[in-house]
């Protein structure tokens, strides 16, 4: 304890540094770089925080980064959808996010490239467009999955038989018929001479008791929910024949059995059949040349007559049998 104390009062020398010997041995503790073997105070502690001494010197541990918060939800969905063949449908959605997202679409479980954003058109629909959809929106680390929705796309009217020209006597009963395909229901409206008939509204038109006021054009508009189309207009002719005489006209035809196109220089003639029953079989009559598109028949017995033709090309091919018209001689 002497010698501890002889150290401290000597360090309070001004600007001196002082060592002090004893019998050759050298002092720690004034200034000395450790502590003596024979020193009784305990080395300087600090307090971690929690109570317990580390050394000094020691450097505190690390503390670990808070994870980043992350949120996503959606706020709106798309809903079913249906549509028309050839419209156009947008499936719109919202979504509340914290973090950049990316939204991908997809139909029938499949994704549909391209496709990205918070909305998704279905442009110029087909039928094909139709299934069900479904779209998924994620930040990287959280992904939302919206509910499936469908699209339905019905299909337009498309006219699939035409109504045809006529030729009848007064008296006789007339119809003209109409066949088409689209989703139902489907709608029908006859015009005359493009003003609507009223009350006219199924798919085939009957007129009875013709008489020369009912000559003219007819066509039908058929509709549904998204769509209408026009037939091709057909002309009744409607004439008296007191004397036995029947004048019958037609149109060339533009089209082969095949759908091909067929000019009017390939017809080389018409043949004319005749006979006097709705089912039974015609008799020919007479053959014109392909540029005659009239012929008048005399002498025949009163009565209702039947007429068709067939179209004999410049190879000698010849069509089937055109739909018969009826003629009424008084």
């Amino acid at each position: 304890m002497l010698l501890v104390s002889l150290c401290k009062t000597l360090l309070k020398v001004q600007g001196m540094a002082l060592v002090l010997t004893t019998s050759g041995l050298l002092l720690g503790g004034c200034g000395g770089g450790s502590q003596s073997s024979g020193s009784t105070e305990p080395p300087v502690q600090t307090d971690g925080g929690d109570g317990s001494g580390t050394q000094t010197g020691t450097t505190d541990p690390t503390p670990t980064p808070t994870p980043e918060q992350h949120s996503l939800s959606l706020t709106s969905q798309p809903s079913n959808a249906v549509i028309y063949e050839g419209q156009n449908q947008t499936f719109s959605l919202a979504y509340s996010n914290s973090h950049p997202v990316s939204v991908s679409w997809y139909r029938n479980g499949s994704p549909i490239s391209g496709a990205s954003g918070n909305s998704y058109t279905v442009a110029n629909a087909t039928t094909g467009s139709a299934g069900t959809y479904s779209c998924a929106v994620t930040d990287g680390a959280l992904t939302v999955n919206c509910a499936s929705f469908s699209l339905t796309v019905n299909q337009i009217v498309r006219i699939t038989q035409q109504p045809t020209n006529q030729m009848v006597n007064e008296g006789v009963n007339v119809s003209f018929s109409v066949a088409a395909t689209g989703t139902g229901p489907v709608s029908y409206q006859w015009y005359f001479n493009d003003q609507p008939l009223t009350g006219k509204t199924a798919a085939q038109l009957s007129l009875t008791d013709t008489t020369s006021v009912n000559g003219g054009q007819y066509h039908v508009r058929v509709s549904n929910g998204g769509s209408s189309a026009n037939s091709s207009k057909a002309t009744l002719t409607v004439i008296s024949n007191p004397n036995g005489i029947v004048q019958l006209s037609w149109n060339a035809p533009t089209k082969r059995a095949d759908g091909s196109t067929l000019a009017s220089s390939d017809i080389a003639s018409y043949q004319v059949f005749h006979g006097d029953s709705a089912t039974g079989a015609l008799a020919q009559l007479t053959t014109v040349t392909g540029a005659e598109l009239s012929l008048q028949v005399e002498e025949l017995a009163k009565g209702t007559h039947y007429f068709a033709l067939t179209t004999v090309d410049t190879q000698g091919l010849v069509s089937a049998q055109s739909s018969r018209i009826a003629v009424a001689v008084q």
